[in-house]
This record gives structure tokens, C-alpha cells and sequence, in this order.
């Protein structure tokens, strides 16, 4: 907030945004109103919505400068819009909240939840601007959200206590999807004032990792891709042994376990935005080129695991050691860069689990007595070999649509 108080135009590009996200959350309300509302609120629910398009129409309309001085101001409006949206949208699609019964239900939690993010926001805010005019509307806005948890609360009471859903969980996820959206913003900001200071990329994954910081529609089919990938990965696993006819090892039945469930969690976080998507026909082509690549990079790097070694335990745990570097290195990257909050946090999500399983790996290489320096190398040296070459294959699938989406505008 110091950064953006410095410059009424920075300040402009911010409550842009946040005037974005008040109107979401407006949309958001009132799809949750259906036939398992209590008719009682549904007038009280319909006001909650109205406040926030009133919040939307106050805080655009407080901007020092109500229109971008420039295309580069317009570009930072834009991208500052769009973290606000992948908060908002992707905050109503975590883990936790999907599992309530019923709209009714998604709206009280939510309610009760992601109303805490004016007061992280919008507090600071109050403090950092030199306007008054600015300080004054957050301020007005500050007590709505007081009375919108008050009557989150009052619903809260009516729920089952089966149907109530772990609140401090909840209120977790908000709060570092809330300072994951905000680590974007400043970098977005950060990159707008120091322009030029960028270093630039070299490989092709780092190459990857910087054109998708930006393009959240290129995450969306990125990321599904990588759920296919995570699936596809517990399937070689497991063919190690079913081919010989052993049984899984006790600490695969686990890890498959986990492999299929962060599958699920990626796909589950972009399902929405990836069926927009592939309305359009140079996005079916993209991803089609992403799920080949990623497809053609676990079966390369598992063919080479499996002619360098013949023991069924050795080729699983240096084939998963290998895919957990990986892992490691590319989730981090897209998680401290991608400007769709959402799904940042659902890469930590599942780097937490991955931490779990590098541990799991090296103590059953030590106990075999699997570990050799020059092994370890021979297997880092491959699976960047092939993880690079398909990194260059999206790459190119990246910049052909978006040489197709600039030929569309010409036309």
C-alpha cells in the first residue's frame, strides 16, 4: 500500500481492481440465491449483493483518474483485475468450501469468510492514502462489511450441524489466498515502476514459467494438463510392479493415493475457465499440444529409468525422485509467479504432500543402499533433459496461438 499511495494513478489502477472484485462478489451472491434459500433471507442476501455493487460504483467512482493515462496503465489495470478475479472466483471454489450441501450453504460460509478480506485490505489502505476522499468511502465500506458478518452469523445459526463446515479452516485459506493476491499485486506494480529491471529467462522451463506468470488462460489448460500428468505419473508407478506380478510396495499405495488426489485438485481448480475455453478452437489446439507434451515426457523419462535399472524398486523410487524434483522446482516457480491466486494456492497444497513423499523416497534409498552421487546426477541430467524439451514444445504451442490470437485482431 506505501508503493501504491505514492502515485494517484497506481492508486486509480488499485481500486479499479477492487471495485472488480465488489462487483464479482455481487454476482457471486446473488448466483447462490436458488431453491434451498430460506425464503425468510432472501431479501436480507439480495441486500448484501446490492451493497457490494454499491461498494463497486463508490470506489470507481473516488479514483483520481477514472480512465488508464496509456496502454501500459491499461495493461496494469487489467492484470491487477485480474489476480482480484482468481482470488474471488478461485476463494469460492476451495477445497473446504465445495463440500457444503447446498448453495445456501456455500453462501454463509463464504459470507463469514471472505468478508475478512476488506478489513486485511482496506485497513491498510485507510492508513498508507494521502486522500481523504479515499479514506472516508473505505471507511463507510469498512462498516457494511461489519453488518454483512452479522448477518452471515444469524444464517450460520439456522445450518445443521452436520451441514457446518470447519470456519478456522476456512478463515486459513482466506487469509493466504488473500496475501498470496496481494505478494502478485506487488509484484505486477513493482514491475509497472521498475520497468526494464526483468532478467531475463534462459531455459525453456524458465522461458515457460514467465509467459505463464501473465496468461492466465494459458495456466488454466497448463495446469489441467498437469493433472493429467500427476495421474499418469501414479500409473506408471503402479505398471512397475503389476507387470511382474508383485504386490505395490506399503508406501506406493500412499503415494499413488496422493498423486491421484493433487490430479483431481488442479483439474477441479481450472474446470470452470478450461470449458470456457475450449469454446474456442486455437485453445483446443493448445492444450491438445500441452497434455501430448506433458503425456511424452513421463514416458521418456520412464523409458529411460527402466533401461538403466532392473530392480522394480530401484526404477520406482528413482523414477519418483526424479519426478519429485520436478516437482518441486516447477510447482514452486508457477506458485511464486502465476498471477491466478487460486491456483497458487493449490500448488502449495500440494507441495506440502510432495515434501512428504521426497522424504519417504531418500529414506528408502539410503535403507537400500540406492544412493550414489553419480546415479543421483545421471538422474537429475535426464529428467531435465526431457522435462526441457517438452517445455519447448508448449512453448511453441504458446506462441503459435499467440500469433493466432493477433492475426483475429487484425482481421
Amino acid at each position: 500500500m506505501s508503493l501504491v499511495c505514492q502515485d494517484p494513478r497506481l492508486e486509480s489502477a488499485l481500486l479499479t481492481a477492487l471495485g472488480h472484485m465488489e462487483d464479482l462478489a455481487a454476482k457471486q451472491i446473488l448466483g447462490n440465491v436458488s431453491a434451498s434459500t430460506p425464503p425468510q433471507f432472501i431479501s436480507e442476501i439480495k441486500a448484501h449483493a446490492e451493497d457490494e455493487l454499491r461498494h463497486r460504483d463508490a470506489l470507481w467512482a473516488v479514483r483520481p483518474f477514472p480512465e488508464a493515462g496509456n496502454s501500459r496503465e491499461r495493461e496494469l489495470r487489467l492484470e491487477l483485475q485480474n489476480i482480484a478475479e482468481s482470488f474471488t472466483v478461485g476463494y469460492f471454489g476451495n477445497p473446504i468450501l465445495i463440500q457444503a450441501k447446498s448453495r445456501f450453504n456455500a453462501y454463509v460460509h463464504g459470507a463469514l469468510t471472505i468478508e475478512q478480506f476488506p478489513f486485511q485490505i482496506y485497513s491498510c489502505f485507510i492508513k498508507a492514502t494521502p486522500s481523504e476522499t479515499i479514506r472516508s468511502i473505505l471507511t463507510s465500506v469498512l462498516a457494511d462489511e461489519k453488518n454483512h458478518i452479522q448477518l452471515g452469523k444469524k444464517m450460520m445459526e439456522t445450518l445443521p450441524q452436520a451441514e457446518k463446515l470447519c470456519l478456522n479452516q476456512l478463515l486459513t485459506i482466506e487469509k493466504e489466498m488473500c496475501h498470496k493476491m496481494v505478494l502478485r499485486m506487488t509484484d505486477v506494480i513493482s514491475a509497472y515502476v521498475n520497468v526494464g529491471e526483468r532478467k531475463e529467462s534462459v531455459t525453456a522451463s524458465e522461458k515457460l514459467g514467465h509467459v505463464l506468470s501473465a496468461d492466465s488462460a494459458a495456466t488454466s489448460l497448463w495446469i489441467y494438463a498437469l493433472g493429467d500428468s500427476e495421474e499418469l505419473a501414479a500409473n506408471h508407478m503402479q505398471e512397475i510392479f503389476k507387470r511382474r506380478g508383485l504386490p505395490l510396495p506399503a508406501d506406493m499405495v500412499e503415494h499413488v493415493g496422493d498423486e491421484k488426489r493433487h490430479a483431481q485438485l488442479l483439474r477441479q481448480t481450472v474446470l470452470l475457465r478450461r470449458r470456457k475455453l475450449l469454446q474456442q478452437a486455437k485453445y483446443k489446439v493448445l492444450e491438445v499440444r500441452m497434455r501430448k507434451a506433458t503425456e511424452r515426457y513421463l514416458v521418456t523419462y520412464f523409458s529411460h529409468v527402466m533401461k538403466k535399472f532392473s530392480d522394480p524398486d530401484e526404477i520406482y523410487l528413482f523414477g519418483a525422485l526424479g519426478l519429485e524434483m520436478r516437482v518441486f522446482k516447477h510447482y514452486a516457480q508457477l506458485s511464486e509467479t502465476t498471477h491466478s491466486v487460486d491456483v497458487a494456492f493449490i500448488l502449495d497444497e500440494i507441495l506440502r504432500d510432495e515434501a512428504e513423499h521426497t522424504q519417504m523416497v531418500h529414506l528408502r534409498l539410503k535403507d537400500r543402499g540406492f544412493i550414489k552421487p553419480e546415479v543421483l546426477k545421471w538422474i537429475r541430467q535426464t529428467e531435465e533433459l526431457c522435462f526441457e524439451r517438452a517445455a519447448s514444445q508448449v512453448l511453441g504451442g504458446l506462441y503459435a496461438a499467440r500469433s493466432w490470437k493477433h492475426e483475429a485482431e487484425l482481421v
